[in-house]
């Protein structure tokens, strides 16, 4: 099934990731043409030379083109796989930074810093999506430009385009729960439920057995871990009865990771620009080999598996079951029916298609419902450059807890990230 497939930021540091997630799917995907685009022709060019020889050692049937013209690299494409980062490392060391100041947690996608993120994502994905349906209308975006829930509302609710919401978080959480419990993931099929970042594990299944009281009762008698987040995951688990979504220790455990996130040396953002220079040359190196083996590091891994195999699932028409952010349409009872979740879907040609998870347990709704909300408004926010708006999207937010505080951060971060808003200008 060839197909066209258009990568917008192919530059990205996590290109390797998803140059191996092509190899992993190309005999499906044999002659396809991908056309890599990137404001960063330096890096675009090394991603492509890179995967060039990655898919002529492997034997891969794919044709390569790079654009920095959007609407060339748009033209007649089948699929649009977005991940980038408007404002780049910068921008983010901000998002962690500026809530820090105002007591509030400073983190990428939770948050006030999710929130300046999709300020500077939304409208970059906005004219990606009406583009999309100019000279692709059939197209489908599989997106992984963070906060993914949030972009995938305001691409839905603001245009036409059809975009399927990614974030492979749950596979990570499903290692490392396993792993604790003393469990095979790769045995495991868990319905998690909810927000991007704020999934619960509803059910789990061993071998298509529910065993989903029995991990309660694993939890219950776990010693706890060494690792500190780990140990707040673990807690959580126990008061609430179900496996979170690592990202929730961010809520049940706020002010004790602002208290360690305050007491760090650099941010996150700051030990990731420390390493790039680095990694780039070692990218660069590879892309020289005959047969490159990239590094690993910043999703050079696994990463691009799961977008593509959502690719295929929609290419092939595969009816499979991938956990997905979507339009709800009543698969989560409590959230709107119009809203966006991430929930287990099955996906075919038609898209994703949500199973029902039913009602939220009522120990978790008040939080996904306020986190939901907080989403919603932050969408449209971001879309319309309303600053009322904005600072209702800030004010619903669990973590920010007084109108002072949504006040000042709003506009500390409106006047740091002005040159990356011009829907607030």
């Amino acid at each position: 099934m060839p197909k066209r497939i258009t990568v917008v930021g192919a530059g990205s540091g996590y290109m390797p990731g998803v140059i191996r997630g092509l190899l992993h799917r190309a005999d499906d995907l044999r002659g396809s043409e991908l056309v890599f685009y990137d404001l960063d022709a330096d890096h675009l060019d090394l991603m492509a030379r890179l995967a060039r020889r990655m898919f002529a050692a492997r034997g891969a049937d794919f044709t390569v083109r790079t654009e920095t013209d959007p609407k060339a690299a748009l033209d007649a494409t089948d699929f649009v796989f977005t991940t980038f980062r408007p404002g780049g490392l910068p921008a983010r060391k901000l998002d962690e930074t500026i809530p820090l100041r105002h007591g509030v947690i400073g983190q990428e996608t939770n948050g006030p810093g999710g929130f300046f993120m999709a300020c500077r994502s939304i409208p970059v994905l906005l004219d990606l999506a009406r583009t999309v349906e100019e000279v692709a209308p059939g197209a489908w975006i599989v997106n992984y430009t963070n906060p993914t829930n949030i972009v995938t509302a305001a691409v839905t609710g603001f245009t036409g385009a059809r975009i399927i919401g990614l974030c492979d978080q749950f596979a990570g959480d499903q290692a490392m729960w396993a792993d604790l419990l003393g469990l095979d993931a790769d045995r495991l099929e868990i319905d998690w439920t909810g927000l991007n970042h704020a999934t619960w594990a509803l059910r789990v299944r061993e071998d298509g057995r529910d065993i989903t009281r029995s991990v309660a009762e694993r939890v219950g008698r776990l010693a706890n871990p060494d690792d500190p987040d780990a140990a707040k995951l673990v807690a959580i688990a126990r008061a609430q009865g179900l496996l979170p979504n690592s990202y929730l220790r961010y809520y049940y455990w706020h002010d004790e990771m602002l208290s360690e996130l305050r007491a760090k040396p650099t941010t996150r953002a700051e030990d990731i620009m420390a390493m790039l220079p680095a990694y780039y040359e070692s990218v660069a190196r590879e892309a020289e080999r005959d047969d490159p083996d990239p590094s690993r590091e910043r999703g050079g891994g696994d990463h691009g598996e799961f977008a593509v195999d959502t690719i295929c699932a929609v290419a092939g028409d595969e009816g499979r079951r991938l956990i997905v952010n979507t339009v709800n349409r009543g698969a989560v009872g409590g959230l709107d029916g119009d809203g966006i979740v991430e929930v287990p879907s099955i996906v075919g040609a038609q898209g994703p298609v949500p199973l029902v998870m039913g009602e939220l347990p009522p120990q978790v709704r008040g939080l996904l419902q306020a986190v939901h909300q907080y989403e919603r408004l932050t969408a449209s926010a971001a879309a319309t450059g309303d600053r009322r708006l904005a600072l209702r999207a800030l004010m619903a937010h669990p973590n920010v807890r007084s109108q002072a505080t949504a006040e000042k951060i709003l506009d500390e971060g409106l006047a740091a990230h002005r040159a990356y808003l011009p829907q607030f200008a």
